[in-house]
């Protein structure tokens, strides 16, 4: 589905009997980049052209439009959609049930130019604003212990800080392991659960009603209680609250399962960014080398993947040029190694920059961040050297 047509310009839907100058519109977002604008015939035209056609922008009237379930439903879920509602009087109730149903805008018509160029105006700011938002760093590693929910809370922490403690969502997808519950000492009454449950309705309000506010100033989305719950969000599902997510927050950080379910797929295609986490031992640097291979399969690109050794110190066995010769590609950050101050953090439910504030692992974490955010980098790339020259890469070759 495209918000764009095929000459790249955005859609604009209208119903007929709206009350608004189809040429004034035309004229106006014309400027703004839009095609002619597309008239509809009945409120359910509207819907079938909207579920075919994401529109930036629709224009409904809406005398009684709040009762018509079908259009609040298609509106909740067309992600980057604005609606202006239009209606001969200004009644409380009419406007009311036309703001519930997720409409932005009311105008009273027949509406002149200058009334209208106004709403308009204003709903694409508020879209213009929306989509400058919304960075995802997914956190990814192909097997368990290499630290991943460590990394992914202490990087949403360090973004939050950065941020002026708002806007930055934590999302644990994980299936196993103790999870944000038991690392940040929380007890949420709602969680990923309860979103999988309501699948067919994902929108901000279901969003904003599930997520969970942290002290330090992060939303926290926690894993389904129940196992099973996490495995009814299809890739779909999943998607769909990324695309919530995106709109919502300045950054959404997912931590994310070990192995490649719906929901684990969504989290990378959707990411900016995916944190592909190793170590700088034999199995774990295995499991990255076949990571790589999966992500270049799935057609993502080699900038798309920032790789970091965590739990790095002076005395590994295989040094980062090993490593970068074997996985064909440099390192881009390493984490040094405080696992007491990690393993103290979580026994004390708080973020290791609260817990451990002088911790070597939080000014790592901090160029990590500068790094994903584009204004610093950790380390200075070193040169690759051909993995086959190396004595140790016959470990890592591929049978």
């Amino acid at each position: 589905m495209t918000s764009l047509t095929a000459t790249g310009k955005r859609l604009a839907l209208m119903v007929q009997g709206a009350g608004v100058s189809e040429n004034v519109l035309n004229e106006m977002l014309g400027q703004r980049g839009f095609a002619p604008v597309v008239m509809v015939s009945t409120v359910t035209e509207l819907v079938t052209r909207m579920r075919a056609l994401q529109a930036t922008l629709v224009i409904v009237p809406i005398g009684g439009i709040g009762s018509e379930a079908l259009f609040e439903q298609e509106l909740r879920k067309s992600v980057g959609t604005i609606a202006i509602g239009t209606a001969t009087t200004k009644d409380a109730d009419i406007v009311l049930a036309a703001m519930r149903s997720g409409i932005l805008e009311f105008l009273v018509t027949p509406a002149d130019g200058a009334d209208v160029r106004a709403a308009v105006s204003r709903v694409l700011a508020l879209c213009a604003v929306s989509s400058e938002r919304g960075q995802i760093y997914t956190i990814y590693a192909a097997k368990g212990g290499l630290g991943t929910s460590t990394v992914a809370a202490s990087l949403s922490w360090e973004l939050a800080r950065r941020n002026g403690h708002q806007g930055v969502c934590l999302i644990d997808l994980t299936t196993t392991g103790a999870g944000v519950r038991v690392m940040l000492d929380i007890n949420p009454m709602y969680d990923l659960g309860n979103i999988a449950a309501r699948a067919e309705r994902i929108d901000r309000e279901l969003v904003r009603s599930v997520i969970a506010p942290h002290p330090d100033g992060i939303a926290v989305l926690a894993a389904a209680e129940e196992v099973d719950a996490a495995e009814t969000l299809s890739m779909d599902s999943a998607s769909r609250l990324f695309d919530v997510l995106r709109q919502e927050y300045a950054y959404t950080v997912i931590d994310s399962d070990h192995h490649f379910a719906d929901p684990t797929l969504s989290a990378l295609d959707a990411a900016d960014k995916i944190v592909l986490v190793t170590q700088l031992d034999v199995s774990a640097l295995r499991s990255t080398q076949r990571s790589l291979g999966v992500l270049g399969r799935l057609g993502y690109s080699a900038d798309k993947t920032v790789i970091v050794v965590n739990r790095h110190t002076d005395r590994d066995r295989i040094s980062v040029v090993d490593a970068e010769a074997v996985l064909r590609r440099p390192i881009d950050c390493r984490l040094p190694n405080d696992y007491l101050a990690c393993s103290d953090a979580t026994t004390n439910g708080q973020f290791v920059q609260r817990f451990a504030p002088t911790s070597p692992l939080v000014t790592g974490i901090s160029a990590l961040a500068s790094l994903l955010s584009g204004s610093a980098a950790l380390d200075a790339p070193t040169p690759v050297v051909p993995a086959e020259k190396r004595g140790f890469a016959r470990m890592f070759a591929r049978k």
